[in-house]
């Protein structure tokens, strides 16, 4: 696919998709999304790329979804399924499902749908102009994407509740703070403290990390019991990293991981 409204870049082990439509402050189109889903897509596949960074271009990381960009599109689906709806849970679900550590590096805007992308992400790292929030429960738009389930799992249920039905917005230092963002960094500095990160992260053993973040994200709701039998059936997987770091330790250095 030929992509028009995001940039696909490399940088060693780390994939980095710039939403880029900063004309309308990266809204999210039908187009946008098909285009985010095929970059995502290729990532799976690619057993070179071990971390991504998702980020928006110009002004913004993502202001919501586009009030004019939502072409129509013809879609076979069930009764009271929407296309739209569709392609960004599609997303919202492959961003947590990817078995390799996503960081949202936000810059400016992140409000609605784009909060929901920055959400389903591993990590947030925000330049101190950022603004956070979602104001669709407050203009009477019902929440379909994420939101609900996400926010209380990072931020708590009485702060979500807070959040959602005030559409209250937040600076990057208030979202740090109630732990919205992992951490915020002057603007300047944000590109470089994010691949910092990442960087570290395609380093690490990703496979062991991929099976960490299905293991986190799959037992939220299970009690100790299942979380205990969900973890002992993914122990027999094979890591050939394992090996490295064990025998790393006991010589006393830095593991050198392949991923596997």
């Amino acid at each position: 696919m030929e992509y028009e409204s995001i940039i696909f870049e490399r940088d060693g082990g780390v994939a980095i998709i710039t939403l880029n439509r900063p004309q309308a402050v990266n809204a999210l189109t039908y187009r946008l999304i098909e285009e985010f889903l095929d970059a995502l897509a290729r990532i799976a596949e690619d057993e070179t790329v071990r971390a991504v960074v998702i980020t928006g271009a110009g002004r913004g990381f993502c202001s919501g979804d586009s009030l004019t960009g939502m072409e129509p599109v013809t879609m076979d689906l069930p009764p009271g399924r929407h296309p739209m709806q569709e392609r960004q849970q599609r997303l919202i679900k492959t961003l947590r499902g990817l078995p390799k550590p996503v960081i949202a590096m936000i810059n400016g805007h992140c409000y609605g749908a784009g909060s929901d992308i920055a959400l389903a992400s591993d990590f947030r790292i925000a330049g101190e102009s950022a603004r956070l929030g979602d104001i669709r429960t407050s203009r009477a738009i019902t929440l379909s994407t994420g939101a609900p389930y996400l926010l209380p799992q990072i931020v708590g249920v009485a702060k979500a509740v807070e959040l959602l039905f005030t559409g209250d917005t937040m600076d990057a230092r208030e979202a740090e703070r109630i732990g919205l963002v992992n951490k915020t960094v002057p603007d300047a500095e944000l590109r470089a403290a994010t691949m910092q990160l990442a960087n570290r992260l395609a380093q690490g053993p990703t496979k062991a990390i991929g099976i960490a973040k299905t293991l986190i994200y799959g037992e939220q709701h299970m009690n100790l019991e299942q979380a205990l039998d969900h973890q002992y059936a993914y122990r027999w997987m094979t890591v050939r990293d394992g090996e490295e770091g064990r025998k790393s330790f006991i010589e006393k250095r830095q593991p050198h991981f392949t991923g596997h």
